[in-house]
């Protein structure tokens, strides 16, 4: 009876955690090219803050990002680029921002600007004053240079490890910040960046992921059990350690916890309470009416068109949506791009009829579909070009019975499932990509034998390899 009675208590805990976890706040991305973006395809959605932005927005709608990196930027005044002289400056100032994270430095490493180091201390100090001393009271995190892989457009990473490093750490002790280790988070990573210098989309989510720890106040997601999800069996584990020392649920703070299970780490656990690790796009389908299909993992809501049928009891997994085959099908904006990493996506499906389609990016390629002979399951997605092609199961999935569906692709295989069960998986390195987005219910060109008659439900995109 005691033990569960402690079980309610900390659950308690845990629902005003996650009631009051993160209020209204602006995080300001200060720093050079590698926060802007530079180099990476789509930087306004692939650079780190943007990245930050939307991993935040899975526990938190009411956190937002602002990007005021400006490429070539310095710290040093007396440089060839100082940023305080930049306009991304004075509007980072002007947004009165709660949160600011400083990336400066890797332009200061250059030789004809690191003459002037003894001026690194006092110019970074300033620069943490200006924002300080805002009406704001921001909370100022500054960061440790990613590592020059190579020593190009005159960086120096001799500099930046032996010089520059420790003065960050100097400066954190005088003005009692925090410092993020972005240096130490891509050791061994040199793939992540094409020109040795700047990170590409993977190595920016890499940035996003450590900061985001950062600020949340854990060094590791509070998954316990392994499953991809924070639920009672993660509260679970906790409570059974509650106030003992058990190093692998000692999750915060950062960096290396406290040595003892409590409110530290049940604050962390709550900011990820009932989420789903990954997930990126969620459309449940369970609404009545209406022309509008929310995505309830984050901002890609669908426009539904023709005149499908809201079925609020007809779903597997409550509602669903009843396509006619005739013009029905829902448009969303860009997820995620299937050749940036690896991803997945699920669906519940019932009906439908040979050479129909579930989901495709728009006018590129059908990502879950059926065979035009046999209405088995299949998908597009493979290598490009002429060397690439589709991958077809032997399950037929146009029955008159409810069937998840699901494509995963891992980096080094694309796999089909239908249920938990593999049906079909082929060696893959690669896959094309796009950054069109989705249609729900028809395929890439809106064919008209590719509209797709029957009921889909609880349709699921991640950013990882899923094992349903």
């Amino acid at each position: 009876m005691r033990k569960i009675i402690s079980y309610i208590l900390v659950l308690t805990l845990i629902i005003s955690f996650a009631g009051d976890s993160a209020q209204a706040k602006l995080i300001a991305c200060i720093g050079d090219s590698i926060t802007y973006g530079a180099g990476i395809p789509d930087r306004t959605y692939n650079s780190y803050p943007a990245q930050l932005g939307r991993m935040l927005k899975e526990f938190d709608n009411r956190w937002q990002t602002q990007n005021f990196g400006v490429s070539g930027a310095t710290l040093l005044r007396n440089a060839d680029m100082p940023y305080v002289r930049q306009n991304a400056y004075a509007q980072a100032l002007a947004a009165k921002p709660d949160v600011v994270i400083i990336k400066l430095g890797t332009n200061d490493s250059k030789s004809w600007n690191w003459a002037h180091k003894d001026e690194f201390i006092p110019d970074y100090l300033d620069l943490i004053d200006s924002f300080a001393g805002l009406s704001s009271k921001s909370e100022i995190w500054i960061c440790k240079p990613v590592p020059a892989f190579n020593d190009n457009f005159g960086i120096s990473n001799t500099v930046i490890v032996n010089e520059l490093i420790p003065f960050i750490d100097q400066i954190a002790l005088q003005r009692d910040v925090r410092v993020i280790d972005l240096y130490a988070a891509f050791s061994g990573k040199s793939e992540l960046f094409p020109d040795g210098i700047h990170p590409n989309a993977q190595g920016a989510e890499i940035m996003a992921q450590t900061i985001l720890y950062a600020i949340i106040g854990i060094r590791a997601l509070p998954d316990f059990n392994g499953d991809d999800a924070i639920n009672l069996k993660d509260f679970a584990k906790l409570a059974q350690h509650w106030l003992r020392n058990e190093s692998s649920l000692d999750i915060a703070p950062t960096p290396d916890g406290d040595g003892i299970v409590d409110y530290r780490d049940l604050a962390g656990l709550a900011e990820y309470w009932l989420k789903e690790i990954g997930l990126v796009a969620n459309w449940k389908l369970d609404e009545a009416q209406g022309n509008i299909a929310p995505d309830s993992a984050s901002d890609n809501d669908g426009t539904v068109f023709g005149e499908p049928t809201w079925q609020p009891e007809g779903g597997t997994v409550n509602g669903a949506l009843h396509f006619d085959g005739i013009n029905d099908y829902i448009d969303t904006a860009f997820v995620l791009n299937p050749s940036e990493g690896p991803f997945s996506v699920f669906a519940w499906v019932k009906g439908g009829a040979p050479g129909q389609v579930v989901i495709s990016q728009k006018d590129i390629i059908n990502w879950l579909c059926a065979d035009p002979l046999e209405g088995k399951l299949m998908t597009e997605l493979k290598y490009p070009g002429r060397s690439g092609a589709p991958m077809i199961s032997q399950t037929v999935i146009t029955k008159d019975e409810w069937q998840r569906i699901g494509f995963v692709w891992d980096g080094s295989r694309r796999i089909l499932y239908v249920g938990t069960t593999i049906v079909a998986e082929e060696p893959q390195s690669y896959i094309g990509g796009s950054d069109n987005g989705l249609y729900i219910g028809t395929g890439r060109k809106l064919e008209p034998e590719t509209f797709f008659s029957g009921l889909i439900d609880d349709v699921r995109i991640y950013d990882r390899a899923v094992i349903p």
